[in-house]
């Protein structure tokens, strides 16, 4: 056993709990309680030593959160480099995709994507639910003209909006600091692409 593998399972509980509970990991700063006898207990504390040799300490909250926004429950066994491999993907060229993502935003019209109408959930989030732009760039649509508390205030929807707006809630942090050097930049598409006539 190591102190890097127990560092490693101390982030993946407080990012387990963060996407699965009420607790904050920014608010506590990744502090939760579990002993190192507990740690060594574990049947799986094999995973987390081998983690630490396969990722970086510095992309290790990346690879967690990575798969803790699909499967807030996610397993240590379960988690796989080919995932962590996508989810870095969707960051590399971020503002290339903002930019497609708000071109199409544009087409579709951005007052009608973000209207709410009784018991029906905003075409925005739609739009994130088909696959068809990305929950970063709501995030970030979101960081710059807010309207997501608007929806989480109105929308009534009792089926897949309370999971959705409670990931959204729950990831926003993490993409607003992992995209933190390029938000003017981000900013300025915006700008760009939904005000220009």
């Amino acid at each position: 056993m190591t102190r890097e593998g127990y560092e490693s399972y101390i982030m993946y509980l407080a990012l387990q709990k963060h996407f699965s509970s009420n607790y904050d990991f920014f608010k506590y700063n990744g502090k939760v309680k579990a002993s190192i006898d507990a740690y060594q207990k574990r049947n799986d504390v094999f995973s987390f030593e081998k983690l630490t040799k396969i990722v970086p300490q510095r992309e290790r909250l990346d690879f967690f959160v990575s798969h803790f926004i699909d499967d807030p429950k996610a397993w240590i066994r379960s988690m796989s480099k080919t995932k962590w491999e996508e989810h870095k993907a969707k960051y590399k060229n971020f503002p290339k995709k903002f930019r497609e993502d708000l071109e199409y935003v544009k087409l579709r019209g951005p007052s009608n994507l973000i209207h709410v109408k009784p018991d029906t959930i905003p075409e925005i989030h739609r739009l994130v639910m088909s696959n068809e732009i990305s929950l970063e760039s709501v995030i970030i649509l979101d960081h710059i003209f807010p309207f997501m508390q608007k929806h989480v205030d109105q929308v009534t929807v009792p089926f897949v909006w309370p999971e959705y707006a409670r990931k959204f809630e729950k990831y926003k942090p993490f993409v607003k600091n992992k995209l933190s050097d390029t938000i003017n930049t981000l900013v300025d598409v915006a700008r760009d692409v939904l005000l220009k006539t």
